[in-house]
């Protein structure tokens, strides 16, 4: 062979050894919807960079789908059978109502589900999970301790029950010009989560149980006292004028940085509105938290106050042609390593009990903490609220709130809505 036919030989082996590398080169597709928050993307990034390292062969492409249409994007997604192989995912009915469009994971993740918590909101009927949670999540009244002050009030002894928040509110109202409490209900869903902290602190245990179970009317007295509750906060004045125009995330947050407002109806976990940004906008030791109050019973009766649930989690669609891979990736996604650079970047709430969280300093993230250990409630009742009576609810409270609807219509509507959901499943 001439030294011509060598090289034209070597060229090709090294030509056909490149396709043959790129033929094997796969491409992992993760949908979700806060990668492109700063607080956050630390995490996303460590999760990909770590799992390309382990996976040469493997390209991580990920998407931040905008989060107030992410589910509208998700169900294309899913009609089509086509997308992401790794998508993320809200624990309860957002993740629940859509099981079968995602693999049943169970004894594929059977090797780290012991270390995690906050799987309830995520599980089957089975016992399997649509996902792996990557957070626990809660929500609480965060207080700006100046506006405390200026009002008279001591932010270390916050309202247990529904007659002492009337004062506090009734006392910044009337010694400040701030607000008592701001809402982000742009999009409608502050609304619905004011309503969940409201009945946690009105209902019992088994009237919780019922609504979780889709089994309780949003025309029955339980409810009607719930919505009694936000019609009073509403005509008393306590909420922050124009709130259907402020994101829960930024506008909101931005009032209660600027003492604006004594409370902002907060997350607990990985969000603009947890304990990390507002200490990081107000001050470190400028935030207290305090629990929804206790409403017509004592709050020794009613300790368990902080509702619960896994945060968000990834779960496998069916249509992935690279599932091992994807399970692979989430069971990374939540392992200790990831986990606690997602405490250390967003201030998230890890589902990992294996991470350390004993370093943290933050004295408002210490109070979560001692709420969590003592006066948790697992799941939550804003996850099982139905994906169409939560629609014609963000719709209603906005309407609620500036007047233009009625306490009565808001749920008699909602409720049409519920049935004609029972009716469609059956």
């Amino acid at each position: 062979m001439t030294l011509r036919n060598k090289l034209q030989a070597a060229a090709i082996m090294l030509l056909m050894s490149s396709i043959g590398a790129h033929a094997e080169q796969k491409t992992l597709v993760v949908w979700d919807f806060k990668s492109s928050d700063p607080l956050i993307k630390p995490y996303f990034d460590y999760v990909r960079n770590e799992f390309q390292k382990q996976h040469p062969d493997v390209t991580i492409k990920q998407i931040a789908q905008p989060a107030d249409s992410y589910y509208t994007v998700l169900g294309t997604a899913i009609n089509a059978r086509q997308g992401p192989d790794v998508a993320l995912l809200h624990s309860g009915n957002m993740s629940l109502d859509r099981a079968d469009a995602f693999v049943d994971l169970k004894e594929q993740v059977a090797d780290v589900v012991p270390n995690l918590a906050g799987l309830t909101g995520f599980t089957r009927k089975d016992g399997g999970y649509v996902a792996l949670p990557l957070t626990v999540q809660g929500a609480v009244y965060y207080i700006n301790n100046e506006v405390y002050k200026n009002a008279g009030l001591d932010p270390s002894k916050p309202p247990q029950t529904w007659e002492e928040w009337k004062s506090v509110c009734d006392a910044v109202k009337s010694k400040t010009e701030a607000s008592c409490l701001t809402l982000g209900n742009k999009d409608g869903v502050d609304f619905i989560n004011l309503m969940a902290a409201v009945a946690d602190g009105v209902w019992s245990k088994e009237t919780r149980a019922k609504f979780i179970a889709h089994d309780l009317s949003w025309t029955s007295p339980e409810m009607k006292a719930v919505f009694a509750k936000l019609k009073q906060m509403i005509d008393a004045g306590w909420l922050e004028k124009g709130a259907n125009s402020y994101s829960p995330y930024t506008d909101a947050v931005n009032i209660f940085a600027g003492a604006r407002t004594a409370h902002v109806l907060g997350l607990i976990s990985d969000a603009p509105n947890a304990w990390k940004n507002l200490e990081a906008l107000t001050g470190e030791g400028e935030v207290s938290v305090a629990l929804p109050v206790a409403i017509d019973q004592s709050p020794q009766t009613k300790a368990d106050r902080l509702e619960v649930d896994g945060g968000i989690g990834f779960g496998v669609t069916q249509w992935s042609a690279n599932k091992d891979l994807a399970v692979e990736y989430i069971k990374l996604a939540v392992s200790p390593e990831a986990a606690a650079v997602l405490v250390d970047a967003a201030g998230g709430l890890p589902s990992n009990t294996k991470v350390d969280i004993s370093k943290i300093s933050s004295p408002a993230a210490k109070q979560v903490i001692q709420l969590l250990e003592c006066c948790k409630d697992e799941r939550r009742i804003k996850s099982f609220v139905g994906v169409a009576e939560r629609k014609e609810l963000q719709r209603l409270g906005q309407l609620l709130l500036t007047g233009d609807a009625t306490v009565d219509q808001t749920l008699e509507s909602v409720e049409r809505v519920r049935q004609a959901e029972i009716a469609r499943a059956k």
